[in-house]
């Protein structure tokens, strides 16, 4: 297993979901990186970069994101904004989300219909449920258990992104959040998460598999390093 987009955007992502320092080491300071440190500092985390490919983050934990002011501008990576909606779509906050043309265009239904049964609100979108949107998270978010469908060649959103969103949203709500998914997607959640704390089991389901979360665990921060090859992560 190789070092992703999505697996660099998560681990920020769960350093501002956890209590306590996190520390990232070697990650690759791409727009689509600095947009998601920037979103998270807003919803709350202290983020320091201590020198190339290396932060800091102290986190707020689970269910202790503010809602930040103005819109948390993504520009344009369309993951890391799928990714935030499913922090934000957890949390009983409201936050508006932008980008740049290329990610204003690509309709995001097929990650926003999970987030909406979990609780989840869309205040305002542009046609179609395109950015800008504003998404009102859920105060008591639902634990649900979701088939995400294989890719549609037709939709930028992946299969990998609609559940990693899934579970980020999961995090903050009671019980078990399930998702099955297609063979691979969900990979880089289903290792990072046990590795900040969360309690998740996977297992086979068909062709592709069954990530189970256990909602609401006290994340606890970790020493990452993200190299580009084989093994993707270290603590």
């Amino acid at each position: 297993m190789t070092c992703d987009d999505t697996a660099r955007l998560l681990t920020i992502i769960l350093g501002l979901l956890s209590v306590g320092e996190t520390r990232i080491e070697t990650l690759p300071e791409s727009d689509g990186i600095l947009a998601t440190a920037e979103s998270c500092r807003r919803l709350g985390a202290a983020i320091e970069r201590a020198g190339a490919g290396s932060w800091r983050i102290h986190g707020v934990g689970v269910g202790g994101l503010l809602s930040p002011e103005g819109s948390l501008d993504l520009g344009g990576s369309l993951a890391a904004a799928v990714l935030m909606m499913g922090v934000v779509a957890g949390h009983g906050v409201t936050a508006s989300f932008d980008g740049e043309p290329a990610v204003r265009a690509c309709a995001i239904t097929p990650a926003l219909a999970p987030l909406m049964r979990m609780g989840a609100e869309i205040v305002t979108s542009a046609e179609g449920t395109r950015l800008p949107l504003t998404l009102r998270g859920a105060v008591d978010a639902v634990p649900i258990l979701w088939r995400v469908p294989d890719g549609d060649t037709s939709s930028p959103v992946t299969p990998d992104l609609i559940t990693s969103a899934v579970l980020l949203a999961g995090l903050n709500a009671p019980g078990e959040t399930s998702v099955i998914a297609p063979r691979g997607a969900g990979e880089a959640a289903g290792y990072l998460l046990p590795l900040f704390g969360a309690a998740v089991a996977t297992s086979p389901e068909g062709s592709g598999h069954r990530i189970v979360l256990q909602g609401r665990p006290t994340l606890r921060p970790a020493v990452v390093t993200l190299p580009a090859e084989t093994p993707p992560y270290s603590r």
